[in-house]
């Protein structure tokens, strides 16, 4: 078959799903007909496969020794909050000393409910990582890995 051929079939085809499953332009699942309202969102990041985007993706990049708090924090789903005790920044304004941080879930989210992992919580090893680090929410003192798994292991245990 020609891309000729394709096109016109697969486009409409696409459309037409992304609007049955329901979601917003800005990618949140919407709830449909009569069900209970919940806050649901879908995380639609791009790929960040090596350091280097990481990085350039990061507004800030610090080396930090990662301890998770017992603490938790709601962005679009219950997070645990790790502290981070920054020992260097190589990107970005110096945040301080410590620094909350948030390991960024690699699934849909839902508010109220604990988030999940398909590869567990990277910051659950604990240890000194390099983190690439965004805001959670620019009203917030809380920070998140730009993308899932974007803290390097320096050491852990």
């Amino acid at each position: 078959m020609q891309w000729g051929r394709i096109v016109p079939v697969v486009v409409p085809a696409l459309v037409v799903t992304g609007g049955l499953a329901g979601c917003d332009a800005e990618g949140r699942v919407q709830p449909r007909g009569d069900t209970e309202e919940k806050s649901v969102a879908c995380a639609s990041r791009i790929a960040l496969d090596t350091p280097a985007e990481r990085r350039a993706a990061a507004d800030l990049v610090v080396d930090a020794e990662v301890d998770k708090t017992g603490r938790t924090v709601e962005f679009q789903g219950v997070y645990d909050v790790y502290d981070a005790s920054v020992t260097d920044v190589s990107k970005g304004d110096d945040p301080g000393h410590t620094i909350q941080v948030i390991s960024t879930s690699d699934q849909c989210e839902t508010s109220g409910e604990p988030v999940e992992y398909l590869d567990g919580d990277v910051l659950a090893a604990e240890g000194t990582f390099r983190l690439n680090l965004t805001k959670a929410d620019p009203e917030d003192d809380v920070w998140r890995l730009v993308v899932p798994g974007a803290a390097e292991p320096l050491t852990t245990g």
